[in-house]
Protein backbone atom coordinates (compact mmCIF):
# COMPACT_ATOMS: atom_id res chain seq x y z
CA UNK A 1 0.00 0.00 0.00
CA UNK A 2 1.71 3.45 -1.00
CA UNK A 3 0.48 6.19 1.46
CA UNK A 4 0.22 9.63 0.55
CA UNK A 5 0.20 12.21 3.40
CA UNK A 6 -1.12 15.82 3.22
CA UNK A 7 0.36 18.49 5.49
CA UNK A 8 -0.91 21.98 6.79
CA UNK A 9 -1.24 23.43 10.04
CA UNK A 10 -4.18 22.80 12.08
CA UNK A 11 -5.41 19.67 9.83
CA UNK A 12 -8.77 21.34 9.27
CA UNK A 13 -8.88 23.47 6.20
CA UNK A 14 -6.54 22.78 3.44
CA UNK A 15 -5.59 19.27 4.29
CA UNK A 16 -9.09 18.28 4.72
CA UNK A 17 -9.95 19.01 1.10
CA UNK A 18 -6.99 17.56 -0.38
CA UNK A 19 -7.36 14.50 1.40
CA UNK A 20 -11.31 13.94 0.59
CA UNK A 21 -10.51 14.94 -2.78
CA UNK A 22 -7.59 12.48 -3.59
CA UNK A 23 -9.35 9.54 -2.29
CA UNK A 24 -12.27 10.10 -4.84
CA UNK A 25 -9.73 10.51 -7.30
CA UNK A 26 -8.25 7.04 -6.19
CA UNK A 27 -11.30 5.38 -5.47
CA UNK A 28 -12.99 6.32 -9.08
CA UNK A 29 -9.69 5.07 -10.39
CA UNK A 30 -9.99 1.72 -8.83
CA UNK A 31 -6.67 1.93 -6.74
CA UNK A 32 -8.37 1.88 -3.38
CA UNK A 33 -6.31 -0.99 -2.42
CA UNK A 34 -2.97 0.23 -3.80
CA UNK A 35 -2.96 4.03 -2.36
CA UNK A 36 -4.08 5.01 1.29
CA UNK A 37 -4.61 8.89 1.79
CA UNK A 38 -4.35 10.73 5.42
CA UNK A 39 -3.38 14.29 6.40
CA UNK A 40 -2.13 15.63 9.85
CA UNK A 41 -0.83 19.07 10.68
CA UNK A 42 1.96 20.60 12.52
CA UNK A 43 0.51 22.08 15.07
CA UNK A 44 -3.19 19.82 15.07
CA UNK A 45 -4.85 19.92 17.66
CA UNK A 46 -6.39 16.21 17.78
CA UNK A 47 -9.86 15.53 17.28
CA UNK A 48 -10.92 18.21 15.66
CA UNK A 49 -13.60 18.39 12.93
CA UNK A 50 -12.72 20.47 9.63
CA UNK A 51 -13.54 23.68 9.06
CA UNK A 52 -17.42 24.31 8.41
CA UNK A 53 -15.78 26.14 5.11
CA UNK A 54 -13.97 22.93 4.21
CA UNK A 55 -16.59 21.02 5.23
CA UNK A 56 -19.11 22.97 2.74
CA UNK A 57 -16.81 23.20 -0.22
CA UNK A 58 -16.00 19.57 -0.38
CA UNK A 59 -20.11 19.33 -0.85
CA UNK A 60 -20.34 21.34 -3.28
CA UNK A 61 -17.83 19.23 -5.13
CA UNK A 62 -19.63 15.55 -3.74
CA UNK A 63 -16.84 14.91 -1.44
CA UNK A 64 -17.85 14.48 2.20
CA UNK A 65 -15.26 15.74 4.64
CA UNK A 66 -18.08 15.53 7.59
CA UNK A 67 -16.23 12.80 9.40
CA UNK A 68 -13.16 14.20 9.68
CA UNK A 69 -11.16 14.77 12.70
CA UNK A 70 -7.48 16.72 13.00
CA UNK A 71 -4.21 14.56 13.70
CA UNK A 72 -0.87 15.71 14.98
CA UNK A 73 1.81 15.16 12.99
CA UNK A 74 4.29 12.16 14.62
CA UNK A 75 7.12 10.17 14.11
CA UNK A 76 5.15 6.77 13.75
CA UNK A 77 2.71 9.22 11.08
CA UNK A 78 6.02 9.72 9.23
CA UNK A 79 7.50 6.49 9.03
CA UNK A 80 4.52 4.97 7.32
CA UNK A 81 3.92 7.81 4.70
CA UNK A 82 5.52 7.17 1.58
CA UNK A 83 4.88 10.31 0.39
CA UNK A 84 4.92 13.73 2.02
CA UNK A 85 2.67 17.31 0.14
CA UNK A 86 3.41 20.29 2.22
CA UNK A 87 0.95 23.28 2.22
CA UNK A 88 3.31 25.69 2.45
CA UNK A 89 7.22 25.80 2.62
CA UNK A 90 7.20 26.48 6.55
CA UNK A 91 5.29 23.18 6.81
CA UNK A 92 7.79 21.44 4.46
CA UNK A 93 10.92 23.30 6.25
CA UNK A 94 9.29 22.50 9.75
CA UNK A 95 9.20 18.88 8.96
CA UNK A 96 12.73 18.58 7.15
CA UNK A 97 14.10 19.86 10.48
CA UNK A 98 12.34 17.76 12.72
CA UNK A 99 12.23 14.57 10.69
CA UNK A 100 15.73 14.89 8.28
CA UNK A 101 15.73 11.06 7.88
CA UNK A 102 12.41 11.82 5.87
CA UNK A 103 13.44 14.42 3.62
CA UNK A 104 13.51 12.19 0.62
CA UNK A 105 10.05 12.21 0.59
CA UNK A 106 8.72 15.48 1.63
CA UNK A 107 7.70 18.06 -1.20
CA UNK A 108 5.48 20.83 -1.58
CA UNK A 109 2.24 20.30 -3.08
CA UNK A 110 2.58 22.69 -5.55
CA UNK A 111 6.76 20.87 -6.45
CA UNK A 112 5.91 17.23 -6.35
CA UNK A 113 6.37 15.93 -10.07
CA UNK A 114 6.30 19.41 -11.28
CA UNK A 115 8.66 20.76 -13.89
CA UNK A 116 8.05 24.34 -13.44
CA UNK A 117 6.59 25.53 -10.34
CA UNK A 118 4.74 28.24 -9.91
CA UNK A 119 6.23 30.96 -8.05
CA UNK A 120 4.38 31.36 -5.51
CA UNK A 121 4.45 27.57 -4.03
CA UNK A 122 2.36 27.44 -0.92
CA UNK A 123 -1.53 27.24 -0.78
CA UNK A 124 -2.83 29.88 1.32
CA UNK A 125 -4.32 29.26 4.70
CA UNK A 126 -8.20 30.23 4.31
CA UNK A 127 -8.80 29.89 7.85
CA UNK A 128 -11.02 32.73 9.13
CA UNK A 129 -11.98 33.53 5.48
CA UNK A 130 -15.32 33.81 3.52
CA UNK A 131 -15.88 30.85 1.76
CA UNK A 132 -14.69 32.54 -1.45
CA UNK A 133 -11.43 32.19 -0.03
CA UNK A 134 -12.05 28.17 0.28
CA UNK A 135 -13.32 28.03 -3.02
CA UNK A 136 -10.41 29.39 -4.32
CA UNK A 137 -8.58 27.27 -2.26
CA UNK A 138 -10.32 24.08 -3.49
CA UNK A 139 -9.73 25.07 -7.20
CA UNK A 140 -5.92 24.91 -6.47
CA UNK A 141 -5.52 22.26 -4.29
CA UNK A 142 -7.65 20.00 -6.62
CA UNK A 143 -5.64 21.38 -9.96
CA UNK A 144 -2.15 20.50 -8.18
CA UNK A 145 -3.62 16.91 -7.12
CA UNK A 146 -5.17 16.56 -10.70
CA UNK A 147 -1.58 17.45 -12.01
CA UNK A 148 0.38 15.28 -10.76
CA UNK A 149 -2.60 12.21 -10.04
CA UNK A 150 -1.91 10.24 -14.16
CA UNK A 151 1.64 10.13 -12.78
CA UNK A 152 0.92 8.46 -9.47
CA UNK A 153 -1.67 6.60 -11.42
CA UNK A 154 0.66 4.97 -13.79
CA UNK A 155 3.15 4.38 -11.23
CA UNK A 156 1.41 2.42 -8.72
CA UNK A 157 -0.51 0.21 -11.48
CA UNK A 158 2.82 -0.51 -13.11
CA UNK A 159 3.85 -2.02 -9.55
CA UNK A 160 6.00 0.85 -8.03
CA UNK A 161 6.23 0.42 -4.27
CA UNK A 162 7.87 3.77 -3.53
CA UNK A 163 8.34 6.73 -5.59
CA UNK A 164 9.41 9.82 -3.59
CA UNK A 165 12.57 10.70 -5.69
CA UNK A 166 9.78 10.84 -8.89
CA UNK A 167 9.01 14.32 -7.40
CA UNK A 168 11.52 17.87 -8.06
CA UNK A 169 13.10 19.28 -5.01
CA UNK A 170 13.21 22.84 -4.33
Amino acid sequence: MFKILFICTANICRTPIAKYYLRDKVEKSGLSGKIEVDSAGTWARGGQSAAENSIAVCKENKLDASEHTSTGITAAIMNDSDLILCMSIQHKLDLVSIFPQHADKIFLLKEYSNETPEKRLSIPDPYGRKIEVYREVFREIASEIDRFFPEIKRLVSNGAVAFSDQGKRA
